[in-house]
Order: structure tokens, then C-alpha cells, then sequence
């Protein structure tokens, strides 16, 4: 269901911009991804479902799903008739199956992958390939905020209360292709000791492994130090998407439990506002990384096509000289019987 909202011309500022969350079934994805909207005051419109705010049913995520939200408006480009603007719906978020719910969670790996290699693809098919195009100059056309490309901006990895080994390997599949920001979601239910110290772990696991996150411009020693420190402002961010459960009235059963702070709010202030430009860049460096490997494979296989007969003629030589030596001494005990039958 729609919500309309005040200001249309709020969001100019955002433009497109693609984001996906990403990780195990049950850490809330979904939720993080609606909170993440819904409470955006820039949005005038969105296509997610209303949810009764009473319900405990978990509904998972099967396939990759697409919402679309409006935070501008504009013409409409398939209808040059039209005067009147529509929502643009130019914020758009991919939600993920979990791994957890399949058997091999290779499956969810390749069918994330494959939907980025595949904006990837569409992108490089609408390049002239008969005309050099400068690594500058895709920078300059594709760093926009107009709708340039379908990449992902931005891939939230949710994480609850450990790293697991599982984890670390997913994002690096998805860092090839997109910025992945880890955040620790379900905070509610985690001591803000043991938020900082999960994300000290993360960070130091994630460099020991090799793994490249988006850090927002902050090097990743420092993000280690900050988090030793229990200092907010970098990845991974603690967030809340779960509802808050009710103490009980005896103060005798009441366990003192300090949650940790809710970082959402700064998380989407630097995504959509003070770093937006930033991330932008990182993406299109990715798209131009995997178009330089995309293009290397291309030529190499056109090597091997061109190099085909010849090696198919060389291979042909060597099985007749390989035969021939095989015949030899055949040929030489025929030719020492028809000597001696000559005689």
C-alpha cells in the first residue's frame, strides 16, 4: 500500500539509488529493509504491504524481491505526452531469500551473484564495444543519480550475535560486485558491551580473510580501534528491527541489561546523504574492474577460436607422425618380404 506524503521535491537530492540486504533466514531482513524506508521522511511513496502491527508470523523471503519507492517525481519517460508527474520510484530495494532455507547455500549465493553480474551485463552489452571508452569518461556518465545503470549501490549484511564462517565467504561473493556494509542487527537482545566487541571481531575477521567492506571513508585501523573503544560512526552498525519486549512489573525478575544504541538513523544519513556520492563511485569502480576481466576473457577466447585450426592441423600432424611411427616396422618387415620374394 501507498503512502503519500507531503514535500514531493524533498528526495531531488537522492535520485536513484539501489540498495539490497543480504544474509541467514530469521535475522530480519525484511523488517530492517521496511524500517530503513518506512521511517525515511524524504519517501512520498511505496509499494511494501501493510503489516499488521500484532502479528508474530514470520513470512520468509523465497525468491529476490524488488520494492520500489518514491522520494521525487518526474515525467514519465514512456509517455512524452503526459504533463503530469508521477512518482519516480527511484529508491529501490532487494530483498533476499536467507541461505538458511535451503539445503546448499550455494544456491543463494549464485542467484545474488547472478543478479548483479546480470545488471553488470546489460550495462556493458549498451556500450559500443567499436569505440574505446575511457575508464573517466564511464565515471563521468555513469556517477549519476538519473537512473544510469541497474547496479547495486549498497548490500546491507545482516549479522546476529556471531560471524560465522559462512558469512565471511558470502560477502566476499558479493563485494566483487557491490558495497557491502555488515551491520548487527537485533541489538534489543544484545548488551552494548557485547555489540562493541561483535563488531571488533567482525572487523578483524573480515581483514584477516581478505574480505573488502565499504567503511564510509574510514580506515579500517580505525574502525577496529573505534569499536575497542565503544565509539559509534562506522561499519558494522548496530541496528534495531525488532519489537521491544515487555518487562515485567516485579522489579525482582527484571535483569539490568543495558541494549545497545540504535544506529539506523546515522547509517541512513551517511547512505543516502553525506557518503551517497561516494558510493556511487565505489560501484561504478566495480562495474569497471569486472568490465576490464570481462574483457580480457573476451579476448583470450578469441584468441583460442582464431588459434583453433592451427592447433587442430598441428595435432593432426602429430597423430600421422605418432601413426607413422607405429607402421615403421610393419612397413619394414613387408618390404624385407617382397626382397626376399624378389629373389
Amino acid at each position: 500500500m501507498s503512502q503519500h506524503r507531503l514535500n514531493p521535491f524533498a528526495g531531488q537530492n537522492i535520485g536513484y539509488f539501489r540498495l539490497s540486504v543480504v544474509g541467514d533466514s530469521g535475522v530480519g531482513k525484511t523488517s530492517f529493509a521496511r524500517q530503513f524506508i518506512e521511517t525515511l521522511p524524504e519517501i512520498i511513496s511505496h509499494d511494501w504491504e501493510s503489516i499488521d502491527p500484532n502479528t508474530e508470523e514470520y513470512m520468509p523471503t523465497n525468491d529476490l524481491v524488488e520494492k520500489f519507492s518514491s522520494t521525487m517525481m518526474e515525467i514519465p519517460w514512456d509517455n512524452m505526452d503526459a504533463d503530469e508527474e508521477v512518482p519516480a520510484r527511484n529508491l529501490v530495494f532487494l530483498d533476499t531469500p536467507g541461505y538458511g532455507s535451503v539445503v546448499d547455500a550455494q544456491t543463494n549465493f549464485d542467484l545474488v551473484s547472478r543478479y548483479m553480474t546480470q545488471t553488470f551485463e546489460e550495462k556493458n552489452a549498451k556500450i559500443s564495444p567499436f569505440i574505446e571508452v575511457s575508464n573517466g569518461e564511464l565515471m563521468r556518465s555513469l556517477v549519476t543519480g538519473v537512473g544510469a545503470h541497474k547496479f547495486i549501490d549498497l548490500c546491507f549484511y545482516l549479522i546476529v550475535h556471531r560471524l560465522k564462517p559462512i558469512d565471511v565467504e558470502y560477502m566476499r561473493v558479493i563485494s566483487e560486485k557491490c558495497n557491502v556494509v555488515p551491520v548487527i542487527c537485533k541489538v534489543d537482545t544484545q548488551s552494548k558491551q557485547d555489540v562493541f566487541d561483535l563488531k571488533a571481531q567482525v572487523l578483524k575477521t573480515l581483514k584477516d580473510a581478505g574480505v573488502s567492506i565499504y567503511t564510509f571513508r574510514i580506515d579500517h585501523d580505525r574502525l577496529v580501534a573505534m569499536a575497542e573503544a565503544g565509539e559509534q560512526g562506522g561499519p558494522p552498525f548496530a541496528v534495531s528491527n525488532v519489537r521491544r519486549e515487555v518487562h515485567p512489573d516485579d522489579e525482582g525478575d527484571r535483569v539490568p541489561f543495558t541494549a545497545a544504541e540504535n544506529e539506523l538513523p546515522l547509517l541512513r544519513k551517511l547512505v543516502l546523504e553525506t557518503q551517497i556520492t561516494n558510493i556511487r563511485q565505489f560501484t561504478v569502480k566495480k562495474f569497471i574492474n569486472w568490465r576490464k576481466k570481462h574483457e580480457v576473457q573476451n579476448h583470450q577466447q578469441q584468441q583460442q577460436q582464431q588459434s583453433s585450426p592451427y592447433l587442430a592441423q598441428t595435432h593432426m600432424q602429430a597423430y600421422q607422425q605418432q601413426t607413422s611411427q607405429q607402421q615403421a616396422p610393419m612397413k619394414h618387415l613387408q618390404h624385407q618380404f617382397q626382397q626376399q620374394v624378389i629373389r
